[in-house]
């Protein structure tokens, strides 16, 4: 889910995150601290960019001014649309956590999707259940619209068949979904609505089966490829609802005949952290540290792995590419997160005080090493988000 939070105090921020865990991806929520500014992240993102936005939850007075106030801006135009042009923004939902001491049927009269007596920050997470229910009343409208054009749903699969006809009826009403996407029919590209369960599983399983199997063997040229071939084939297992677009191999051509080629660069839906991932794969059997008394260092190919991201983050960095950035990605990443897929959790827990301290010497902190048992987590975790907010 993506969440644009809009909160009281920063010193909450951390608390918040860790309470929201099990709906959104640290990429996928995004915290303000004054209405105006949310408001100009909505009109300058979201709507201009035509981002993906699941909830807008906000706390009451903010900065002397009234969250009714805010609402009301945002929703006045009943025109502007938001995700690649399908839905109507005055529609998206928006909750309300009220002040201490105020009632909540103060605010019935207002369009918010729900309105919540505030809660002590450690027990943040008792909302969690009514943040879903209003995510997912949403969806449910999504999907009544979408079959009242004619949009059918069969055993968890969507048949455009009869909206894409001739046939099908003209000036349907919608409330949520807008007349650009009524006007110039096309499929809506949404995990939520086009991955089931057991789409999820299978590739969750594949995954599984290509980590036991590579881990057994040693290292051998090309076996990665395996992995990019179970990552292309179930791009979910590295974009999860967390990325709306991916580059695979992208080229950066530093000259005319040579390049870098990163294996996946990722854009996040939205982000004050990052603006492009980038994940390089490697072999989950490939070890941390040295298993030497003194002075234990990284193995060779983990250094060499570490200068290879280290090219990539010095061509990224450098004025001297923004053209080719831009002619690439669209657009020059300024927060870039760089991340070495390898390795696994058991050898890098154990090594990690040895490890943390030679990342540092080396200068190479910015470099996240995610194990393959890391990325199996954010998989199920996913998984475990899509069967939270299923609908149908």
């Amino acid at each position: 889910m993506n969440i644009v939070f809009i909160l009281k105090n920063n010193y909450h921020t951390d608390a918040v995150r860790n309470h929201l865990s099990t709906l959104s991806e640290k990429d996928s929520l995004l915290f303000f601290y004054a209405y105006d500014k949310a408001e100009e992240f909505l009109t300058n993102n979201i709507i201009r960019n035509n981002l993906p936005l699941d909830l807008i939850i906000t706390e009451d007075n903010i900065n002397n001014e009234k969250a009714t106030e805010f609402l009301q801006r945002i929703k006045k135009d009943t025109s502007r649309v938001y995700s690649n042009l399908d839905f109507t923004f005055y529609n998206i939902p928006v909750i309300l956590i009220i002040d201490k001491g105020d009632h909540t049927d103060a605010y019935s009269k207002y369009d918010f999707s729900n309105v919540l007596e505030t809660v002590a920050i450690e027990d943040f997470d008792t909302h969690l259940n009514n943040f879903v229910s209003s995510a997912k009343l949403w969806r449910r409208h999504v999907l009544d619209e979408l079959d009242n054009l004619g949009v059918k749903f069969n055993s968890g699969k969507i048949d455009y068949t009869y909206y894409f006809s001739s046939d099908r009826k003209l000036r349907v009403e919608t409330n949520i979904l807008s007349r650009n996407f009524k006007s110039f029919p096309r499929k809506l590209n949404y995990d939520w609505l086009n991955l089931n369960e057991k789409q999820i599983e299978l590739g969750i399983d594949k995954y599984i089966k290509e980590l036991k199997r590579a881990t057994r063997l040693d290292k051998k040229d090309k076996e990665e490829k395996e992995f990019h071939k179970i990552f292309n084939e179930n791009l979910f297992l590295i974009k999860r609802d967390n990325y709306n677009n991916h580059w695979y191999e992208a080229k950066l051509h530093y000259n005319k005949k040579n390049f870098y080629e990163p294996d996946y660069s990722l854009s996040p839906n939205f982000s004050q952290l990052t603006d492009l991932s980038i994940l390089e794969v490697k072999l989950p059997n490939e070890r941390f540290i040295k298993k030497t008394k003194f002075h234990p260092g990284p193995y060779g190919s983990l250094m060499s792995h570490i200068f290879q991201v280290n090219d990539y983050k010095d061509y990224i960095e450098s004025e001297e590419y923004h053209k080719k950035l831009k002619a690439v990605f669209g657009f020059i990443p300024s927060n870039v997160e760089y991340n070495l897929l390898i390795g696994r959790s058991a050898d890098k827990d154990s090594n990690l005080y040895n490890l943390t301290k030679r990342m540092r010497q080396m200068g190479a902190l910015h470099i996240n090493l995610l194990t393959y048992d890391e990325l199996l987590e954010y998989q199920v975790k996913y998984l475990d988000r899509m069967r939270l907010l299923k609908v149908m």
